[in-house]
């Protein structure tokens, strides 16, 4: 373990949880409540700076992200001192001091951090090494683009279609979870994938942060509110298939703060003052600006809220509605380009969808007893979530919550077993994807799975007392309830090693611990190149890794991000050329004048790609013979040719198929 093992996970910890803290204290909330809705609170200030950046051009550094809070801040002040103008400015101000820690504080604080602390661990392990990258396919886009951001100092969103869609006029990619990692990486030296995979190592901190605080809202039992953060470190779905798979890192850090989206909505519908529901504003960007189809489903999770309540004080009604009117609209321009960039995207993106794998029945199985692409259920785990689905009517407090979830398990077993239009039209936010799904169903699997494990040592604790009458009657029911509780948790640890850790651990490996796109060849070849570039851009075939050369070394690929080969006919007519025809660089003047005017000075072949069907692209093969590029570099695996194109065209080399020559013989 290094330094840095600890010092870029704490460093991200405190980057997200500082400014949002402040925001939340000044704008006069309860100190417990500030804690759990800071993380969210930040993502929207990042979210607010990267709107700006759209319209005003600025550096996006540290100082940017805490000037950006204390421009915040200072509204939150006027808000408070404009709206209270019966009472003195020191009271209008007024923030509460945190009392004096209680034994039950300290008893959620600890599950909050060991629930966070254990899968830290697990996903720390699973890395193999934190400065190790995930070798599947999202990642190479948020390496590109967090390294984008961090040197060029340009938080605008369009700024992200430099990475790999530079001829789209229109681009868009929610990168408010790439310029909190950009400061991150600016704040402590670290290299990119150190802190993408330490910016993941906190989310189920963040996520146990906003359960505790939500459930601590709602007046659950001590033991539900402490061990629910703890028991959501064992559930695979997540934080852990979400962050091996793809890994869906915005998705991920977005379901991390629903808890607290729902949380600061209760508390500002309470509140109907200014300052707080700028919070709510603040909040609602957040979730926009991290990705789309967390939106929705905080949305979700508010609707059912909001059902809820409005069910139980009808009275509420009309004054929620204006302060969610006045702070919806607020969000709605706070993350403008975020919205018209997810219309644009809904009705211009390439649809996904993943076919369906099983029955209904099966996909019920496999989320009630946590099952889904395991090798065998998450056995004890599911018994306490059965036990708390046969005592769930005495969990009242979070009905609101677990029917929002069953809309998610709902919207699950619909996408992994059925291919209708119907569930493809419904399902589309989220891609059509089931483990997105599975993902969000957790956030209510925990805390039921906690209430099954409370209700079973009180049933055992009044049974005990029964049993042995007057024996036991200086142990009171409470007490020996808790100290069941802490028993069952303990013997669960034990039961499930340690929650399934080596399970998860394992899970998470399948895509680190592996080299077959990006290997240490390939890196240091790309570490040579940066030494001795003199600069320009460097044309990749980026399904082999070479995508990774901006991450790695901060030198610029003309393929950032993975190519789909079925989907070249959909990118930039001299992106085309170049994927298709860069093998004619000899002979083609097209070809000849892309290369001068993307002044591409470098050829970088790496070894082995994304997926085991791809092959190299057509315009990269045979370039060997090419007289105009010179091998200057060979790694077992990799080569780097540099560009010297000759005076004037020659023969091309024998895999050129000229542009001219796509049409030949093509009748319509």
């Amino acid at each position: 373990m290094t330094l840095h093992d600890v010092l870029v996970p704490v460093v991200s910890a405190l980057v997200l949880v500082v400014p949002g803290l402040v925001l939340a204290l000044l704008a006069g909330l309860r100190p417990g409540t500030s804690v759990a809705v800071a993380p969210l609170l930040t993502y929207g200030v990042v979210t607010l700076s990267a709107t700006a950046a759209t319209y005003v051009s600025f550096p996006w550094e540290p100082w940017t992200l805490a000037v950006a809070t204390l421009l915040v801040a200072a509204v939150v002040v006027g808000l408070r001192l404009l709206t209270g103008r019966g009472l003195p400015w020191q009271r209008r101000l007024a923030v509460e001091r945190p009392a004096r820690p209680g034994l039950r504080d300290l008893t959620v604080a600890g599950g909050v951090l060991a629930g966070g602390l254990l899968a830290a661990v697990v996903l720390r392990d699973g890395f193999g090494r934190l400065d190790t990258p995930n070798q599947d396919w999202d990642y190479v886009f948020h390496a590109s683009a967090t390294r984008l951001i961090a040197d060029s100092g340009d938080l605008a969103p369009s700024a992200l279609g430099r990475v790999n869609d530079w001829e789209t006029a229109n681009y868009y990619y929610p990168n408010t979870f790439h310029g909190m990692a950009a400061v991150v990486r600016d704040l402590t030296g670290g290299t990119v994938f150190e802190v993408l995979n330490s910016q993941a190592m906190i989310m189920c901190l963040v996520a146990g942060l906003g359960l505790a605080g939500l459930l601590h809202r709602l007046r659950a039992p001590l033991a539900v509110t402490a061990g629910t953060p703890v028991l959501l470190a064992g559930f695979a779905s997540f934080p852990y298939d979400v962050l091996w798979r793809g890994p869906l890192l915005p998705f991920a850090a977005g379901v991390a703060v629903v808890p607290a989206f729902v949380l600061l909505l209760d508390v500002v519908l309470d509140l109907r003052r200014p300052a707080p529901t700028l919070l709510f504003t603040l909040g609602a960007a957040g979730l926009l600006g991290l990705h789309p189809s967390t939106a929705l489903s905080a949305a979700l999770f508010a609707l059912v809220w909001l059902t809820v309540r409005w069910w139980r004080a009808p009275s509420t009604v009309p004054r929620d509605l204006v302060v969610l009117v006045v702070g919806g609209m607020a969000a709605l321009l706070c993350a403008a380009p975020a919205v018209l960039g997810a219309i644009s995207t809904s009705s211009e993106g390439a649809d996904v969808d993943w076919p369906a794998i099983e029955s209904p029945g099966q996909a019920v199985g496999d989320m009630l007893f946590l099952n889904h692409e395991l090798p065998a259920p998450q056995y004890w785990l599911s018994a306490l979530v059965v036990a708390g689905l046969l005592t769930v009517h005495r969990a009242r407090y979070m009905w609101a919550w677990l029917a929002a979830a069953a809309t998610a398990f709902v919207l699950f077993v619909m996408a992994a077993s059925s291919d209708s239009q119907l569930v493809a039209d419904l399902t589309r936010p989220w891609w059509n994807d089931r483990w997105r799904f599975a993902a969000v169903v957790a956030l209510g699997l925990a805390p039921l799975a906690m209430h099954g494990l409370w209700t079973t040592a009180r049933t055992l604790a009044l049974a005990v007392r029964r049993r042995l009458g007057g024996r036991v009657a200086r142990l009171r029911g409470p007490a020996l309830a808790r100290g069941l509780v802490v028993t069952g948790l303990l013997a669960l640890l034990v039961l499930s090693d340690v929650l399934y850790a080596p399970l998860n651990s394992s899970r998470v490996a399948l895509n680190y611990q592996r080299d077959d796109m990006l290997d240490g060849n390939e890196i240091d070849a790309m570490e040579w190149l940066a030494e001795n570039s003199t600069g320009g851009t460097v044309m990749n075939d980026s399904n082999d890794g070479s995508a990774y050369l901006s991450a790695v070394t901060g030198l610029r690929p003309l393929f950032g991000h993975i190519v789909e080969p079925r989907l070249v006919s959909k990118m930039g007519p001299t992106q085309q050329l170049l994927i298709e025809h860069f093998n004619c660089l000899d002979s083609d003047p097209e070809v000849r004048e892309a290369i001068e005017d993307l002044d591409i000075r470098y050829v970088f072949l790496g070894n082995g790609f994304i997926r085991e069907w791809f092959t190299r692209l057509p315009g990269l093969r045979g370039i060997d013979a090419s007289p105009s590029l010179r091998l200057v570099h060979r790694e077992p695996g990799v080569r780097v040719f540099e560009v010297d194109l000759t005076d004037t065209p020659t023969q091309p080399v024998a895999a050129c198929v000229p542009p001219s020559a796509d049409t030949d013989g093509q009748t319509g």
